[in-house]
């Protein structure tokens, strides 16, 4: 399949920009469905309030726990022996995924695969196992939050805006609507969390032209947005970035195995995962004591074999523990300003958000990777994502005086389908503002070829098999042409919510194929591409240069061919005689460097009779140009 040129350029519009006909009667409220805890926010007399428990708690621990007779959520079920807790870490994920086999083996609950392969969790009531997908277990939480806010209201809530991590990708965000829907929700909008934290305060900077770098530090993961406010009060990312595996539950993690081992130094005995789960509850609540506070006891009684565990943990020792993890969250930092192309005094407000970056520590040495800058967390840390859903959910609902605020959004990774050679060939890159929607014009790669395969990846590696394969399409029935005639429109579309569609149509034909994408890498393994995009640059490039050289090879032996058809009997056999060598040759060596296989064509143009100027191959950077063969 050859690429000829490009179509429709990126649409670039604004998010959320309903009118009136839009809007829904009845209220509407705004959702952070945390990683271990979780909020509820509505937009009430002109301001936004975070709606409590009965005992008074805005925050509600994202943790459930079954047993024979009932189903407990949130502080119910925070200090049972049942409880299952951390199930944004499996929503939407595959069973076998390496992030999800590392996590089974520290959570005390079963992790299954379901009839589908997918992630999910085992339980027993009454005796009997039942397995429970992170959508069902997602969806009590939220209809917990859906209760609180109808009786804080007084009437149903049947509407809602929910927040998730930037990154979070197609599956994630399906299964999201999923569990809103169990909860009897109707999710009218998924925005990022950053995104939401930077409307939280975007109201008082709209229009100002101020670039917003949003640093949000939850229990699971640390997510870096930055923001431009436009002069027409749209709010633009820049760039997303973030680390899907660190966040509090590591920072206890360090705190628990330091414990453990102290533990077992003094009684020799080692604590087993039951145990541990007990110690990381009371390393939580002396993680937030830290907070105000130099020192804090941790005490558990018949912590283990019948042992008490008693232990002073200092803010210092904490913080000591934890260096090289706090150090780390300026990862995601310094990436979205090397991709949105800024320096960071270029940034006007550091806004922070998730319970995590109340940590003293981490603000200072964020403070100081900005030269001093002052943070703003005038809003609570841990409300302000639901505070800015809550915003946006008012303008959504009739009953709302709030105006909506226009977002751009990004998308997380590049886009792109495989072409001759194994290329990666981007069709939207990292990054786009959504909603988007890109067409490029392709064409097939041999004479007469009546089908074309379309393979859709995701991921910024060079050659395709490094990337994630989001699934594949056919267009069969394409009229015998010579090679590149036939023009074939590949688009893509991501849609308000960070949603993909792919459709591929023959012009000449009207032949076509589309590509629903039912499932995409995890928000761990967007990191790992990006990640492994930089640690394999270099491999990739000599990659790159090794499946270009074989293709300009392989276009010699084409000419070769053409040129025995046209040539004298004598001249005729010289060339088939070249073609078959190089033939030969590139079977036997597979794994041939760039420059041995240049050497090689070089060697054979050197032995055969000029071949007519019609027939002479294209320079490999000519037809390299867009890697534009399947």
């Amino acid at each position: 399949m050859s690429r000829r040129g490009f179509g429709l350029l990126p649409v670039l519009a604004a998010l959320l920009v309903a009118g009136d006909d839009n809007k829904v009667d009845g209220p509407v409220v705004g959702l952070d469905l945390g990683t271990t805890f979780s909020c509820v926010g509505v937009y009430k007399n002109g301001v936004v309030e975070i709606v409590p428990s009965d005992q008074g708690n805005r925050m509600m621990p994202s943790t459930v726990a079954f047993d024979d007779e009932e189903t407990l959520v949130g502080e119910a079920a925070k200090n049972t022996a049942s409880r299952i807790f951390d199930v944004k870490r499996l929503m939407g994920r595959r069973f076998e995924d390496s992030a999800v086999q590392r996590d089974l083996k520290t959570w005390p609950f079963k992790v299954v695969a379901d009839s589908e392969g997918n992630a999910a969790i085992s339980i027993n009531r009454s005796g009997k196992a039942k397995v429970l997908k992170p959508e069902d277990i997602s969806s009590l939480i939220l209809q917990k939050l859906k209760a609180r806010a109808s009786d804080y209201l007084g009437r149903e809530v049947l509407h809602a805006v929910v927040t998730v991590p930037a990154v979070f990708d197609h599956a994630m965000r399906q299964a999201v609507k999923t569990a809103g829907s169990l909860a009897g929700l109707e999710v009218l909008r998924i925005i990022n969390e950053p995104t939401a934290a930077a409307v939280a305060y975007g109201l008082e900077k709209r229009g100002t032209g101020e670039i917003l770098l949003v640093y949000d530090l939850g229990g699971g993961t640390c997510d870096v947005s930055i923001l431009r406010s436009e002069a027409d009060g749209t709010l633009t990312v820049l760039a997303s970035s973030g680390d899907p595996r660190l966040g509090g539950q590591d920072f206890d993690r360090k705190v628990v195995a330091h414990l453990a081992n102290t533990f077992k130094k003094k009684s020799g005995k080692d604590a087993d995962l039951t145990a541990l789960e007990r110690l990381r509850v009371e390393v939580e609540k002396a993680k937030r004591k830290l907070s105000t506070v130099p020192q804090v006891t941790i005490k558990v009684e018949g912590f283990f074999d019948g042992t008490d565990l008693s232990e002073t943990l200092t803010r210092a020792q904490f913080e000591k523990l934890n260096h090289e993890l706090f150090m780390r969250t300026l990862e995601p930092v310094r990436a979205v300003l090397k991709d949105a192309g800024l320096e960071k005094t270029d940034v006007n407000t550091v806004i922070l958000a998730g319970g995590s970056a109340r940590i003293p520590k981490v603000q200072q040495i964020l403070s100081q990777f900005f030269d001093g800058k002052e943070l703003t967390r005038s809003i609570n840390p841990d409300e302000v994502v639901a505070y800015g859903a809550a915003i946006q959910a008012a303008s959504l609902s009739t009953e709302g005086d709030e105006q909506e605020v226009p977002l751009i959004d990004v998308t997380p990774l590049s886009l792109g389908i495989q072409t001759a050679g194994g290329f990666m060939t981007s069709v939207l890159k990292r990054n786009t503002p959504l909603p988007a929607e890109n067409t490029m014009v392709f064409s097939t790669h041999k004479d007469n070829q009546e089908m074309a395969t379309v393979k859709v990846f995701q991921g910024e590696r060079l050659m395709a098999k490094n990337n994630r394969l989001l699934g594949s399409f056919q267009i069969k029935g394409i009229p015998p042409a010579p090679r590149g005639v036939p023009q074939i429109h590949v688009s893509f579309k991501v849609d308000v919510n960070g949603l993909l569609s792919v459709e591929a149509r023959d012009t000449s034909s009207g032949q076509s194929g589309e590509l629903k994408v039912e499932d995409q890498p995890s928000k761990e393994q967007i990191e790992e591409m990006i990640k492994e995009a930089a640690d394999f640059e270099r491999e990739d490039q000599q990659d790159l240069a090794r499946a270009e050289a074989k293709l300009a090879l392989k276009l010699l032996i084409r000419s070769l061919h053409l040129a025995a058809e046209m040539a004298l009997e004598e001249d005729a056999s010289t060339f088939l005689a070249a073609a078959s060598d190089a033939q030969d040759w590139l079977a036997a060596n597979p794994d041939a460097a760039a420059e041995e296989i240049h050497e090689k064509r070089e060697e054979l143009e050197g032995n055969v009779p000029e071949m007519p100027s019609q027939n002479a191959p294209q320079s490999a950077e000519l037809d390299m140009e867009g890697h534009d063969e399947l």
